[in-house]
């Protein structure tokens, strides 16, 4: 390259100073004002480039995660449509928002390109704007936790250098202002939008009637519209139409039922009530005092290798040997705290999450258990504000929700305080208490008060000095003191006799961080079947015995229902009794499922039992209307 000897101008084109194209564009100078054909708008094209490999990029890296590949062509079709999109209105634009458009909106989808990888890291999902809604998610990941997919990493690397280009060929040959660049943004604008819209509705037609159709075609079209699974969601509508409903769906969410909707929904309680038959288990615990027990982060190899206490009342149990925890959203324990306490779905997006405090929920298993003469009250160790509990517990047919603070606990990290809480859990006559523990959450480390008071005693059982495995098991040997002054309380206070113990585990121990390790252990080969959680339950009066059959958190308040012949009549309940001859199978947030004997993935482009898949989406989508439309609300002000 040529040096010029003078002193050059910043004012005046470089080429008329001697210095050549690419000089001018390492320095980012204007070469000339006056540049003839297409080379002033030749910006475009890496610009254009940028948005295809970012969309290209994260699919490739999860290819195999979702039902479709990277090759599938509307989620192509989306990213082309949005690409021109912003090319379009960076085309025409005047500088300044031009600018903006040319900077903001991508380096805002690279960021969440690398915060998707992120959640797939440690969610095995991708991200999605509704997880904002709840507080606390993800708080337990350690920066060093989290692992970016290096394929990611290039692949933003390489969009952030082309938009660069893209910006040095807009300073070195600046295009000028002419009606026929502008004519040919607006027509690329509105090619881009009706590309857009042509895919979304010739390949992602809602039809209502039949939304429980299991074709290959059906589960992609369900994928994108009930947007219940974050992964599969992304993979067929690509990153940027993806965020688009995403956001929107957050901002405008959908709260209505319509009345083909409605109908549906009454077929399908009318349908599941017919099948309903009284069994040995029938009101074989009515008039009993319940405490409801869920265990925080408690893995199935944690009960059985260092819980004594709880290992003990396992034993003496009604124990559902094969039980899972599917999760539908990344807030874990909520997750699970929502489907046991009301048979429902958790809102997996486009749903306002004001539907917890706001919706009528008459057949909660706090509301059963009023309508039975029960008094309701909730405990945890944390304030009201976590997850919204001091207003969605409330709601939810509890009398009060009592924290950490309420029991005076002298740390909320320690189980052994939820004891302090005891008076008020066995006050009235009957009582229903709901206890959630804390003391296995994350995040995990030497420095956990938790870790401190059984470093020596969890040390010596895990044959392990440092690690996430040992401080697991340090957390599991705090909620295990919890357990017995439980039952050392119960029994001084006369209660053992006439109460009965319901115990379930709110997700797998993720906190390790390691799921290969966590799937060594329970010798399981994908993240589904990680998912299997204890669930038993407990009496002073029960024959104790294992249940072979296939249960999930959806059939916790049918199986209590039944066990204390509380009246669910009328009620859309997404699972059924674990004691009973219904159901027997798992469904994942994925639309894969177990029975115990065959493991169907969605993902296998395999076809699987198809009535059974039919079902899951049926009940999939009808869950998610009742929440969404206030289903209960609007059928108590028509009776």
């Amino acid at each position: 390259m040529r040096e010029s000897k003078t002193k050059l101008d910043k004012k005046q084109p470089g080429k008329d100073q001697g210095l050549s194209f690419w000089q001018c564009f390492a320095r980012n100078r204007l070469y000339s004002r006056e540049v003839s054909g297409l080379a002033p708008y030749l910006y475009i094209i890496p610009f254009f480039l940028a948005y295809l490999v970012l969309d290209f990029t994260l699919r490739f890296t999860y290819r195999g995660m979702g039902i479709v590949g990277v090759k599938y062509l509307p989620a192509g079709l989306f990213t082309l449509g949005w690409a021109l999109i912003f090319a379009g209105l960076v085309f025409f634009l005047p500088k300044v928002p031009r600018w903006f458009v040319r900077c903001v909106p991508l380096v805002t989808f690279v960021v969440l390109a690398i915060t998707h990888s992120g959640f797939m890291n440690v969610f095995s999902r991708f991200f999605s704007f509704s997880i904002l809604s709840f507080g606390g998610t993800g708080s337990f990941v350690e920066a060093s936790y989290i692992q970016i997919d290096w394929r990611v990493i290039a692949g933003s690397a390489v969009t952030v250098l082309l938009m660069m280009t893209s910006g040095r060929l807009l300073k070195v040959i600046p295009p000028k202002p002419r009606k026929a660049s502008v004519l040919a943004g607006v027509l690329v604008f509105l090619a881009g939008a009706g590309l857009v819209a042509f895919t979304h509705y010739h390949y992602f037609p809602q039809v209502d009637t039949v939304i429980w159709q299991t074709s290959a075609e059906d589960n992609q079209r369900n994928a994108y519209h009930e947007m219940s699974d974050t992964t599969n969601a992304l993979m067929v509508s690509g990153l940027y139409q993806y965020t688009a409903r995403d956001l929107c769906r957050q901002i405008f969410p959908e709260n209505t039922m319509s009345q083909s909707e409605r109908e549906q929904v009454e077929e399908y309680i009318a349908e599941y009530e017919a099948a309903q038959t009284d069994n040995a288990y029938t009101g074989l615990l009515a008039g009993k005092n319940v405490i409801m027990v869920q265990l925080e982060a408690i893995d199935t190899w944690m009960l059985d290798l260092y819980m004594p206490n709880l290992k003990a009342l396992k034993e003496q149990s009604i124990s559902f040997a094969n039980h899972y925890t599917p999760a539908y959203i990344t807030a874990g324990t909520f997750n699970t705290e929502f489907m046991a306490n009301t048979g429902l779905l958790p809102a997996t997006g486009g749903i306002p999450t004001a539907v917890y405090t706001d919706n009528a929920f008459p057949y909660s298993i706090a509301n059963l258990f009023e309508k039975a003469g029960y008094a309701a009250n909730s405990f945890h160790n944390s304030d009201g504000e976590v997850y919204d509990r001091g207003n969605i517990h409330p709601n939810l047919g509890y009398e009060a929700y009592h924290g950490g603070y309420d029991m005076e606990m002298e740390s909320y990290q320690m189980d052994r305080y939820l004891i302090n809480g005891f008076e008020e859990m066995t006050a009235a006559d009957p009582f229903f208490s709901f206890v959630i523990t804390y003391s296995g959450h994350g995040p995990y480390g030497e420095e956990s008060g938790i870790y401190q008071a059984h470093a020596a005693e969890a040390q010596a059982a895990a044959q392990r000095t440092d690690g996430n495995y040992v401080y697991a098991v340090a957390g599991a040997m705090e909620t295990d003191l919890f357990i017995g002054e439980l039952m050392d309380k119960l029994e001084e206070s006369g209660h053992l006799e006439d109460t009965v113990l319901i115990f379930y585990a709110d997700h797998y121990n993720y906190y390790m961080m390691d799921d290969a390790l966590n799937m060594e252990i329970k010798g399981v080969d994908n993240g589904n079947l990680l998912q299997h959680t204890d669930f038993f339950i407990w009496s002073a009066d029960l024959e104790a015995q294992q249940v072979e059959k296939v249960t999930s958190t959806l059939d916790i308040l049918p199986t209590v229902a039944n066990l204390f012949d509380l009246d669910t009549t009328g009620a859309f309940l997404a699972g059924h009794d674990g004691l009973g001859d219904q159901g027997g199978y798992v469904f994942f947030a994925d639309g894969s499922w177990y029975d115990g004997t065959t493991y169907w993935s969605s993902k296998s482009g395999e076809t699987g039992d198809q009535e059974r898949s039919a079902e899951i989406t049926r009940v999939t989508t009808l869950s998610n209307r009742v929440l969404s439309g206030n289903y209960y609300a609007q059928m108590e002000q028509e009776s």
